[in-house]
């Protein structure tokens, strides 16, 4: 069940991201990034070998470094600084996603260390409940990756394909069979659909881009279900259950989106 609860999250969440790019909507598009970054501040704590929870804040680590990585993406020449200051072009090129994620995930790990110092107990598995909340940190920032694909060349049409295929490919991995078959299955069909989506969009991506973007999304969004599931240890209420899942799905298939909006304006 959960599986089926989390992949429908994560279809709808693609399909508001390429209804959202489709009209030129940015500012929804890094509204739907917060809402993921939200779920994935909502994940489970840790558990211990006896199945406890460890004490983990993680929430202000996680949503600061998304906030963090979300305005560099949106608002790339941030990096430029102070007027008068002086920096590569590196930050134009990446759409201001690479410094953004970097950026976002150092305030992730400094909020999370002021965090660990902030508690009243006697900070029982420090290093596991720290590395807890810089991972989701680093998740958190990893979704601002789809803001940076919809700035790039042909974003629309790039952020269109992936949604696509990742929502046809999560469809079929709602079927409750062996699931090494329904991986394999799932990102065929992902990658299949994104190829016919680039087909119909008639933009610079050909079908060969779609079958690699439906490919590599689909590969990556069934792996942050499969780590999100891991790491809830089999607890089912609504954070664990579908919304951490569904969340992990879209944060995991950002990079390769954005690598896919790249790619274009590099053979542009």
């Amino acid at each position: 069940m959960s599986r089926i609860g989390a992949s429908a999250l994560s279809v709808v969440l693609a399909a508001v991201l390429a209804l959202a790019v489709r009209t030129d909507a940015l500012l929804l598009v890094a509204a739907v990034i917060v809402v993921v970054q939200g779920l994935l501040a909502s994940a489970p704590s840790p558990a211990d070998a006896r199945g406890r929870s460890i004490p983990t804040p993680r929430s202000a680590a996680t949503m600061s470094a998304g906030i963090v990585s979300c305005a560099f993406a949106l608002h790339p020449r941030l990096l430029l600084g102070a007027d008068g200051s002086t920096v590569g072009l590196e930050g134009f090129i990446s759409n201001g996603v690479f410094a953004g994620v970097l950026l976002g995930v150092a305030v992730g790990v400094f909020v999370a260390i002021v965090s660990q110092m902030l508690r009243r107990d006697d900070r029982r598995h420090l290093v596991l409940s720290t590395s807890s909340a810089v991972s989701l940190a680093l998740f958190a920032s990893l979704a601002s990756a789809w803001i940076g694909a919809t700035r790039s060349a042909s974003g629309p049409d790039v952020v269109t394909i992936a949604a696509v295929g990742l929502a046809a490919s999560l469809l079929i991995w709602m079927i409750p069979i062996d699931r090494y078959v329904c991986a394999a299955a799932a990102i065929t069909v992902g990658a299949v659909a994104s190829a016919a989506a680039a087909l119909v969009v008639g933009g610079l991506p050909t079908w060969v881009f779609g079958l690699a973007i439906g490919s590599g999304a689909a590969l990556f969004a069934i792996l942050g279900q499969v780590l999100a599931r891991a790491w809830s240890q089999g607890r089912v209420h609504a954070s664990a259950g579908w919304g951490f899942p569904g969340a992990m799905a879209i944060a995991m298939a950002g990079p390769i989106v954005y690598l896919g909006g790249q790619l274009i304006t590099v053979s542009m």
